[in-house]
């Protein structure tokens, strides 16, 4: 056996977490006078398998101190036994988490795989890269008759979540070190976000969720209002969800052409997240 093959089968042996894969290292490595080749592995497969564990506890702190760590740790292996790291980016471990816990859900606590959405889109939010806000005084001066055709974008640092489950309130209590209350069975729409260098989230509509998601996919000023049809006051909802998001600086500032132009011809430079 090649020197490549051996590091090939001895990666395997550490990262699989099986024991064929581990059986077949024996006679590649020698014993030592204290352990077994297979032992030898085994020490740092566990340590291996703990490192991942403990990167998805810093990613997910609230589920873990909802769990506790014996149930968090035996839920963890279980995830990466399932889902092997397939990425150079230790911090990307948790992605497929939410999901998992959606196909083996706690019959008891329905919305932990919401508060792990909520959680993983935290830390995404964290290191998401900065982008140029649209500026609100850029944005009050386009005239009326270009607003409707505006075309709309969320900054990269922005992330809107569909909710089974309003998850806020357990993430807010096991934050603050309180009870975690019974789990609160309704659809929310939460929305997480970055500024400068700390994370924020808040529960929005789900009207202005909708809207929010239609200004993700690049939608028109005119088809992001549509959103708000069928609301007591339309207008002034949508009025008051936009101006919010200009303040809250959600939206990007270098959206189609025509407004960079618009925005050069005022002389405005948008502003920026850091």
């Amino acid at each position: 056996m090649t020197l490549a093959e051996t590091q090939a089968l001895v990666h395997q042996a550490i990262t699989s977490g099986t024991e064929p894969a581990r059986g077949r290292i024996e006679g590649c490595i020698a014993d030592t006078p204290t352990l077994s080749s297979h032992e030898c592995v085994e020490v740092y497969a566990n340590m291996y398998l703990w490192r991942l564990v403990d990167a998805l506890r810093e990613t997910f702190p609230n589920l873990s101190k909802h769990l506790g760590d014996g149930a968090f740790a035996g839920l963890a292996e279980d995830y990466v036994r399932r889902h092997p790291s397939e990425h150079h980016d230790i911090g990307q471990m948790g992605k497929l988490l939410p999901a998992f816990l959606r196909e083996y859900p706690d019959p008891e606590r329905p919305d932990l795989a919401d508060l792990a959405e909520l959680e993983w889109a935290r830390n995404e939010v964290f290191f998401a890269p900065d982008g140029p806000a649209m500026d609100e005084q850029v944005f009050n001066s386009i005239p009326a008759a270009k607003l409707a055709s505006l075309r709309l974008q969320l900054v990269p640092s922005v992330r809107v979540l569909r909710l089974a489950h309003d998850a806020t309130d357990l993430w807010r209590r096991l934050e603050n070190g309180e009870p975690p209350g019974p789990s609160m069975n309704a659809r929310a729409t939460a929305v997480v976000w970055r500024r400068d260098f700390q994370v924020f989230h808040c529960n929005v509509s789900l009207r202005e969720g909708e809207a929010l998601r239609a200004a993700r996919a690049g939608g028109t000023l005119g088809e992001v209002c549509a959103c708000f049809e069928g609301s007591p006051e339309p207008a002034s909802e949508a009025f008051t969800a936009i101006s919010s998001w200009l303040v809250e600086r959600w939206l990007e500032g270098s959206g189609d052409a025509e407004f960079r132009s618009e925005a050069s011809t005022l002389g405005a430079a948008p502003a920026r997240l850091s």
